[in-house]
């Protein structure tokens, strides 16, 4: 599902592992119960130990993530306090520098965190990944921040309804339809109405 909502997904996993070479975590709509999508890259060695000595309980970074609505900040500005020293362990698997993201819609969370042995996340790298990360959060989980007028427009060209019929059945002047409709292709990437309406149903914006 994933793949069908973010363009080149894939891709954009391998490109994480480039910026990221000491692995990385992306998780999108954690609940309490754990996400519905979880996506690792970090080394299996550390994978095991993490998950066999539980480390979720106390790791500072997930504090940090479950505290903020939204927001990031590089591993070494974080602070929480690292009671089972799991930053000190993940050191050992030279797990040395690393960046968080994190973004609530909804009940849900969802959460980039991503690493390097050699050197702390610069600047640039952080603006482009959190813009990246918001982006991928809007396409998958927030219907590609999609307002409510919108979704009815697409739902009446989905239906069939011209411009003057979704006018006329929504109650809004044909000017506010078209206006509509341009910020639905600005946001979906679309050049047409059907293109437009393929791309939402395929995403199950639609619902």
């Amino acid at each position: 599902m994933v793949a069908d909502v973010i363009p080149n997904f894939e891709r954009e996993l391998e490109q994480l592992s480039v910026v990221a070479p000491a692995g990385w975590n992306l998780a999108f709509n954690y609940r309490w119960n754990g996400p519905e999508h979880m996506y690792v890259g970090y080394p299996e060695a550390w994978r095991a130990e993490y998950e066999s000595k539980n480390y979720a309980i106390g790791d500072p970074i997930l504090l940090w993530i479950l505290s903020k609505d939204r927001g990031c900040a590089r591993w070494s500005e974080v602070r929480m306090p690292d009671l089972r020293g799991v930053m000190e362990k993940a050191r050992r698997h030279r797990i040395n520098h690393g960046a968080v993201f994190t973004r609530q819609v909804g009940a849900t969370k969802s959460f980039l965190s991503m690493a390097r042995s050699d050197r702390e996340f610069t600047n640039d790298e952080l603006a482009a990944y959190n813009a990246r990360f918001n982006l991928w959060v809007d396409l998958l989980v927030n219907r590609a921040d999609l307002s409510a007028g919108e979704l009815e427009v697409l739902r009446s060209f989905r239906d069939g309804l011209g411009q003057a019929e979704t006018a006329r059945v929504l109650g809004i002047s044909e000017s506010t339809v078209k206006q509509r409709f341009v910020k639905i292709c600005a946001k979906l990437n679309a050049s047409t109405r059907t293109q437009a309406v393929a791309i939402a149903v395929a995403r199950n914006y639609l619902g």
